[in-house]
């Protein structure tokens, strides 16, 4: 043997030499004695250059070499002696042949050495059997064949996971390759150790191993019936372990089990079992199950397997399902969810195990957070398609239970449900407990609040008791629906439906915050829309007007609810009916709320202007009805105004009501109480002169923006008249006095105001009219305050029996005014910009009168026109002695001006004429020229000074006529011989030279060629007086579009007396002696008659539609055509509508004065300007007007308008007076 060792080391062809521990180590004697009595560091020593030399030198036995070193593998050598004899172990099976008798020694060698060291027998019979391959020859070894190693190792396996895993892995692979050579009784056993085993393994690793061998077993149709149940019940506990490697070979088992005819069904049938009666493996076993209903009616051989089994057993599931210990587990009962949806989806439930309690329970048991979203919501979606009456009662209480995982649909299916089996009818047994249940489950939600309300209705029609009404009544009031949007629609309807008695226990039980609040003022609107609700209407506002008293100080949400409607009543006879917020734009502005013109939106704002209010519907209060809510009366609500201006209790409160009062308190049949007017007189009056409540706290705005919202609430007072003594006008005349004095913005409202009251309380406003005068004169001097300070002057000058008292200082100071005006514009006129006018732009202008605006070139324009006019309307009032008195001051104050300036010069000529001659001796209009052409006059034209002379003398008579053309006058007179030289005529030279004398010589003949003759008909054409051309347009009951109103053929009884005093009725055929602004006055095309007025200096014809044709579109059109190009209409509004401006649509309207009747024979007037136009009139803010000063004050405004668009649309605007003059000038440079 030795012989053979020394000479198998022979050297091989390879690049590294074998290692020599020492020269004589081959020696065999050597050898043998270290592998037998050497240290154990030789023993290791000596291992290690054998297996070098295996690897390095080719050996020919290496059997016998490795039976030098085998005794070294023995339990009593220490370990790493052990371990490198068994690397020398297996690099000599490495070597070896594979054959019988060497395959067996080394066989044999592992029992005898390694078989108590598993680690160290797998190794070796894995290298020996090619990782168990090849064992045909270790079974049948005698005595011990692999399998008896197999088993023992089996049932003593280590407590190391690693180890335990190796042995299995070999094991698998063994029983993998070589599944036939076991024998029956063998396999069996090693099956119910594995299974055993499996069931307690918790290494991944160890278990996937297992699972190996299960699956082998399967693959070879050798697991007994028996051991399904085990093999299953263990794959589903393995699946809660959830790794991809072992989920990827459980899923391969279950295939290989479904996919078996001897194991599908047997499976299942497990499966089911086991879902029924075991927690652990529940879940797997439902995914087991569902992989199962996926191969349903699959077209493979597979699925059509599965889909046999399913249709044989599936009937077991339900009811496992029911008695699953384990439904309660998120992961379990997500799977029973998805079991269930297919179970479903696939037709494989039958109605009566839809119809079984306990499958329901399951359902019920299960928390819906839990499971999948798609999963349920696909399973709710496939139960509610079902929507069987046998189950649907499980389906709604399902649903119910997971409330919050329903969709919209679902929802609507469960409470659909109370309505459609009239749960929460009363009539139902426990139909409270269900309504609460209803609420408790899902919320007090629209959905809720519409069956209920559908409920209360039915029980309503049905209920003798009144009792369950007022338990529904009670669901109604909830706090939970108030902020639903259709709450206020259930309100208002219950409201509508109930009975005056169910009312009265409604009201006293409604609850006083602002948000119910709310929805109750929207139910008295819905109340409000049908007279036949009077009774319920006048309860609702009783309630609200109430319980506005009791929070006034304390909830100012709630009283503000109140208040925004209380402010919208309007009368109607012994009615009040509820209008849209308006004419309060200025107000709110001035108290820092109009968010239209510049305020922002702050937070801490509790209203604001204008606002969108839900409860407050635009189209409610438009159908409002007038017949309705029997209350005439509004002293309650007059209270609580007069209570909040007179204590303050905060500003968001006394900002609203001073905000809104005013257009209410122009109806004083809404405030009939004489001691709460005088009172709100006194407390606007204290306040007027800064007396506020010591708790006065304004918030963002001055006390003088305060001034100015009192001074425009003002504007009504005129309503009140009567009910005042004298003492009460002085007292409000006297406070507006104090508040003018007081700063520049409360100066334009003042005025405005005392301009209405020069027509209302003419008595206080006599007597104080110095002290007015005086504050004129002396505080106020801005372009803002000069065009209502004029204005004031020309209605004074208007009102004779105002300034009858007046001495000559105070005309003075009156021409000192407007001497003042006209320098100012003077001087400011070149810095300013001309405005850019824009026809098509047709929006309104909002903008209040105390908000700054750009003055412009055309501002100052006006302002100085209206300067000259009030110098020379006020000197024609005098007499002819106080004219002599005063001409001489306002000569100086011309000359002061500069009488180069045009304007200058013709206003000096005209009041030195006016001082000597009452002024309607005039020639108003072009003169006659047809003496001049007659051949039977001989005429001769002279300059004589800024004048043109002209005489026409008869040829055979002594008649001459004499035409003097001046700037501002036209003079004719005739000259007559007496009788006795009738039959002697004049020379034109003759009778000039008679009348002048020695001032002949200043006259220069002037020779009528065709341009000099064209020159002078120029100037004819130019008059002598202001003209102006004013719409007067009525709007009839409802009437809303323009051909409706220009059809109109007459107006109301207050708006024909209205005409009949606005001006003076004049026959338009023929018309030659008044101005008729374009109208016919040849075939009465535009009518037969007219409105005209005139005064010394003004022609003002009014185009009044109602006087014009009608009944064709021509007429119509024609009437457009006339008010469409006045800049000024006025418009009698009687529609019951708010006006809209350009109601009739044009371009050149730019202003339109509305006069809306109001109660009390008072008529409400406000301007509508367009875009651009300042508010410098004292109706830019409405004001209340007596039906008797009514002509007047709308002649006197309608005039400044037009004349105030005559110049902002142009320019280049002039006097008449200067234009003839210019025109004079240019007929005198021709004469040179």
């Amino acid at each position: 043997m030795f012989k053979s060792i020394s000479k198998s080391f022979r050297s091989k062809p390879i690049a590294v030499q074998p290692t020599v521990v020492g020269t004589d180590l081959f020696n065999q004697k050597d050898l043998i004695a270290t592998l037998k009595t050497g240290s154990t560091s030789a023993k290791i020593a000596a291992v290690r250059q054998l297996i070098s030399s295996i690897k390095t030198v080719s050996i020919s036995s290496i059997p016998e070499l490795w039976f030098l070193a085998k005794q070294n593998l023995e339990l009593s050598n220490s370990d790493q002696l052990r371990l490198e004899t068994f690397n020398l172990f297996l690099t000599c099976i490495e070597a070896s042949d594979h054959s019988t008798p060497t395959k067996m020694a080394y066989y044999k060698d592992i029992l005898e050495y390694l078989e108590s060291d598993i680690d160290y027998s797998v190794q070796s019979l894995k290298l020996l059997t090619n990782d168990g391959r090849d064992i045909y020859d270790l079974l049948i070894y005698q005595p011990y064949p692999l399998f008896k190693y197999l088993w023992s190792t089996l049932n003593n396996l280590p407590q190391r996971e690693e180890s335990q895993t190796e042995f299995t892995l070999f094991l698998a692979n063994c029983l993998k390759f070589n599944f036939n050579l076991f024998e029956s009784k063998d396999l069996a056993k090693m099956l119910s150790k594995v299974l055993d085993l499996a069931t307690l393994a918790a290494n991944i690793e160890t278990l996937t191993a297992y699972f190996q061998i299960i699956d082998t077993y399967i693959s070879f149709g050798s697991v007994p019936p028996s051991s399904v149940r085990d093999i299953v019940d263990i794959l589903g506990r393995a699946k809660l372990l959830g790794t991809i490697q072992l989920d990827h070979t459980i899923d391969g088992i279950l295939v290989a089990l479904l996919s078996s005819p001897n194991y599908s069904l047997l499976t299942f049938v497990k499966c089911s079992e086991i879902i029924g009666a075991e927690e652990r493996p529940a879940y797997g076993c439902l995914v087991f199950v569902q992989t199962y209903l996926n191969y349903y009616r699959d077209t493979s051989k597979v699925g059509r397997l599965v889909t046999d089994v399913l249709e044989t057993a599936s009937g077991l599931l339900p009811p496992a399902i029911a008695s699953c210990p384990a439904q309660t587990q998120p992961a379990v009962a997500n799977a029973i969810c998805s079991v269930v949806l297919s179970l479903l989806d696939l037709g494989l439930l039958s109605q009566r195990q839809l119809m079984d309690a306990r499958f329901w329970d399951c359902l019920m048991a299960i928390d819906g957070d839990s499971v999948d979203e798609l999963i349920l919501a696909r399973l709710f979606d496939r139960l509610q398609a079902a929507n069987n009456p046998l189950w649907r009662e499980h389906t709604l209480r399902l649903f119910e239970k997971n409330k919050n995982r329903l969709s919209e649909s679902q929802l609507d299916y469960v409470i659909d449900s109370y309505s459609s089996e009239l749960k929460c009818v009363a009539i139902t047994e426990d139909w409270q407990q269900n309504c609460e249940s209803l609420i408790s489950t899902f919320g007090t939600t629209e959905k809720v609040l519409a069956v209920l309300e559908l409920a209360f209705f039915e029980s309503l029609d049905i209920c003798e008791n009144r009792e369950p009404l007022n338990h529904y009544l009670d669901f109604f009031l909830s706090d939970g629906f108030w902020n639903l949007a259709s709450y206020r629609d259930t309100l208002a309807k219950i409201l509508l439906r109930i009975d005056n008695q169910l009312l009265e226990s409604l009201i006293a039980k409604f609850p006083s915050a602002a948000v119910f609040t709310q929805h109750v003022v929207y139910s008295l609107l819905a109340l409000c829309q049908s007279s036949r609700n009077t009774y319920k209407a006048g309860a609702v506002f009783d309630y609200l007007l109430k319980l506005a008293s009791s929070t006034i100080s304390a909830d100012h949400d709630t009283f503000l609810t109140i208040a925004r409607l209380m402010a919208r009543a309007r009368p109607a006879d012994d009615y009040i009916h509820f209008v849209d917020v308006c004419d309060v734009d200025g107000l709110c502005h001035n108290l820092g709320r109009n968010v239209d013109t510049g305020h922002a939106r702050d937070e801490s704002w509790k209203w604001q202007y204008p606002e969108t209010l839900t409860y407050l519907p635009r189209e409610l209060l438009e159908k409002c009805s007038h017949r309705c809510l029997k209350r005439s009366d509004l002293s309650g609500w007059l209270e609580l105004v007069v209570l909040t201006l007179e204590t303050f209790v905060d500003w968001e409160v006394y900002s609203f009501v001073l905000g809104h009062l005013c257009p209410q308190l122009a109806y004083p049949s809404l405030f009939p109480s004489h001691n709460q007017i005088l009172r709100l007189l006194r407390t606007l009056c204290h306040q007027l002169q800064l007396r506020f409540p010591s708790s006065f706290r304004p918030v963002a705005v001055s006390k003088t923006d305060v001034q100015v919202a009192l001074i425009r609430t003002l504007s009504a007072i005129p309503a009140y008249q009567a009910l005042f003594s004298r003492t009460e006008e002085d007292l409000l005349i006297s406070s507006v006095i104090s508040a003018l004095k007081s700063w520049d913005k409360t100066g334009i409202p003042c005025l405005h105001f005392l301009i209405v009251s020069c027509y209302e309380f003419s008595a206080s406003i006599k007597r104080f009219l110095g002290p007015i005068l005086s504050v004129l004169q002396t505080r106020l001097s801005t372009a803002a305050t000069a065009a209502p300070i004029l204005d004031l002057l020309f209605s004074l000058s208007e009102l004779p029996a105002l300034i009858s008292n007046l001495t000559t200082e105070d005309y003075k100071r009156i021409f000192a005014i407007a001497f003042k005006y006209i320098e100012y514009s003077k001087d400011a006129f070149q810095n300013k910009k001309e405005h850019d006018v824009d026809y098509l732009d047709s929006s309104l202008d909002r903008l209040p009168s105390t908000q700054s605006f750009e003055v412009s070139q055309q501002l100052l324009l006006f302002l100085t026109a209206m300067s000259y006019r009030a110098v020379c309307g006020w000197f024609l009032k005098l007499s002819m002695d106080q004219r002599s008195q005063l001409v001489d001051f306002i000569n100086k104050n011309l000359v002061a001006l500069g009488l180069e300036d045009t304007k200058n010069k013709v206003h000096y000529e005209a009041i030195n004429r006016f001082a000597t001659a009452e002024n309607s001796a005039r020639q108003i209009f072009a003169i006659d020229t047809e003496t001049e052409d007659n051949k039977d006059y001989d005429t001769r034209h002279w300059l004589h000074g800024d004048g043109l002379l002209t005489v026409s003398s008869h040829r055979h008579t002594p008649r001459s006529l004499l035409t003097l053309r001046r700037s501002t006058a036209i003079d004719r007179f005739e000259v007559r011989l007496p009788a006795r030289h009738a039959h002697t005529s004049l020379m034109p030279s003759f009778v000039v030279s008679a009348l002048l004398g020695a001032e002949n010589a200043a006259l220069r003949p002037l020779e009528m060629d065709d341009q000099t003759r064209r020159s002078v008909a120029v100037m004819d054409r130019i008059p002598v007086v202001n003209l102006h051309k004013i719409g007067v347009v009525y709007i009839g009951r409802g009437q809303t579009t323009e051909k409706d109103i220009l059809s109109n053929q007459f107006g109301s009884e207050a708006y024909e007396a209205f005409l009949t005093r606005l001006g003076k009725l004049i026959r338009l055929r023929g018309c030659k002696d008044y101005y008729v602004g374009g109208l016919d006055t040849q075939n009465d095309q535009d009518g037969e008659y007219t409105v005209h007025h005139h005064s010394p200096v003004t022609h003002v014809c009014f185009h009044v539609t109602t006087m014009m044709p009608h009944g064709t579109d021509d007429a119509v059109s024609s009437k457009k055509r006339h008010i469409g190009n006045d800049f000024v209409n006025i418009y009698w509004n009687d529609s019951g509508e708010p006006f809209l401006f350009h109601k009739i649509a044009s371009q050149f309207n730019f202003m339109s004065i509305v006069i809306e009747p109001c109660a009390g024979r008072c008529y409400r007037v406000k301007i509508f300007r367009k875009a651009g136009i300042p508010g410098i009139f004292s109706t830019t803010h409405f004001k209340l007007i007596s039906e008797h000063n009514l002509p007047s004050y709308i002649r006197n405004v309608s005039t400044l308008c037009g004349q105030f668009c005559e110049i902002w649309t142009n320019s280049d605007w002039q006097f008449n007076w200067e234009r003839r003059y210019k025109q004079l000038q240019t007929i005198r440079a021709r004469a040179k």
